[in-house]
């Protein structure tokens, strides 16, 4: 059988490949060609880079450095086999982290001596967040124009330009005022949750393996087998009325907890629903995750907060049926399921304890609330950077909800006795790329301490 001829064949022959160890001798030019990492599918809508075909897929996650000599070879070796065997087939999709910190001292380079690949990062972020089409490429440039030198804003640019980044100014602005600092720091916090010390790594559910390991289709194949006997099922609520709106079973095929995540109860706060559609990414490594992302879709085509129908999250009075129908079928659905804990995710225009308002924080059911407190702290160490956001922004554990009110989560205690959660980020002066990620982060941290395990 003649060998496969890709563009790192080619380049290879005309001696222009750095191998594992060796620093990259291309120098970077306007005439770069985008091989199979840069022509891959997108999925665009996604808080991290992410290629594939479909939003159901199993989602291989790939932790990289952008001053890593072993994550260059990754890039130009085993992820071109991977993309080219499972993405390109449509079996499996690819969503990147760059682990820019140690995972055990979160201000402290994993690579270099500065904030150069954090920089690098927060760059490659702004070109997903807005320029997506071009992100991929950009990407592949990055690491066939590699270098150990330090990312400074003028090299960035340049590389930009040379990539065929369009949006370069936006996108450097927005980079190096901070914009993208939470979806950087989630990489450390991704790092320590599933026990990732170095780049590159991948992971598929929770487990995790070296990306140079020689055999890394075999071990991916093995891992895709088992994640394959699962389900991801998307069934309409209320199908045919004004009401529609979809419901995500993903179940592991094996025993565990099920998890019920809501969004977009309030069509204003879209820094809610669209965390928990970002939930619908996740796979369960054991029971059942439940996510309806946009619970009111009327409210949320609207961008209000409430429609003719009334404010839906006060539509379930503990002790009988709740007063609206699309309420009622929330409620069937959440008893269909039979769910171990709840989350209900919104936003809000202030912050809790400073303002009068209720936002950066986490009201909990009288069942657990301690769970809300541990999952503030977490939040607080790996994601509200003080030097964007003042100490205020802090989450914090607010009241506990014990059935008093008509709320869907003070429902869920007052019926049920369940733990839920009610977690509000804030929409005061924040980047929505920034509440969307305290949302995600909140959600799954509040789920694992549930033993709802996530990969």
């Amino acid at each position: 059988m003649a060998p496969r001829t890709t563009r790192r064949n080619i380049l290879t022959a005309a001696g222009g490949l750095a191998l594992l160890g060796t620093v990259g001798t291309r120098t970077a030019t306007a005439g770069f060609t985008p091989g199979f990492v840069g022509t891959a599918p997108m999925l665009s809508d996604r808080l991290h880079p992410t290629m594939g075909t479909s939003d159901t897929n199993p989602t291989l996650v790939v932790y990289v450095n952008f001053l890593s000599e072993e994550s260059q070879y990754f890039v130009q070796h085993n992820l071109e086999d991977i993309v080219r065997e499972y993405v390109l087939t449509g079996d499996l999709n690819v969503e990147l982290r760059f682990l820019s910190y140690q995972p055990d001292s979160l201000d402290s380079p994993l690579v270099g001596d500065d904030e150069g690949e954090a920089r690098a990062a927060r760059a490659a972020y702004g070109v997903w967040n807005v320029e997506p089409e071009n992100f991929w490429t950009f990407f592949e440039f990055m690491f066939w124009n590699f270098t150990t030198e330090t990312y400074t804003h003028d090299r960035l640019e340049s590389c930009m330009d040379q990539a065929g980044v369009r949006n370069i100014t936006k996108i450097a602005n927005r980079a190096y005022e901070g914009r993208y600092n939470s979806l950087v720091r989630a990489a450390t916090e991704d790092a320590v949750r599933y026990g990732i010390s170095d780049v590159p790594r991948v992971r598929l559910l929770r487990d995790h393996k070296h990306g140079n390991y020689a055999d890394i289709l075999g071990w991916t194949q093995t891992r895709l087998d088992r994640v394959t006997r699962g389900s991801v099922e998307i069934h309409p609520l209320l199908p045919d009325t004004k009401y529609e709106t979809p419901v995500y079973v993903i179940d592991s095929g094996k025993p565990g907890p099920t998890a019920f995540v809501v969004g977009g109860m309030h069509g204003e706060e879209p820094q809610g629903y669209i965390a928990a559609e970002h939930m619908t990414r996740f796979r369960p490594t054991g029971g059942k995750l439940v996510v309806i992302p946009y619970a009111n879709r009327p409210a949320v085509d609207l961008a209000a907060r409430y429609t003719e129908d009334g404010d839906l999250n006060r539509q379930f009075p503990t002790g009988s049926d709740p007063t609206s129908t699309l309420a009622q079928a929330i409620w069937d659905k959440l008893l269909e399921h039979d769910p171990d804990v709840v989350v209900d995710l919104h936003s809000s225009s202030g912050i809790y304890k400073h303002d009068g308002k209720v936002g950066q924080a986490i009201f909990p059911t009288r069942a657990t609330p301690q769970n809300a407190v541990d999952a503030c702290t977490f939040a607080n160490d790996y994601y509200i950077e003080q030097s964007t956001y003042p100490s205020y922004y802090d989450f914090k554990c607010g009241n506990t909800l014990d059935g008093s009110r008509p709320l869907f989560v003070h429902k869920v205690y007052g019926d049920l006795h369940l733990p839920g959660y009610l977690v509000e980020t804030t929409r005061k002066e924040t980047h929505v790329e920034d509440a969307v990620m305290w949302g995600v982060a909140l959600a799954r941290d509040l789920l694992w301490r549930h033993d709802v395990l996530l990969g």
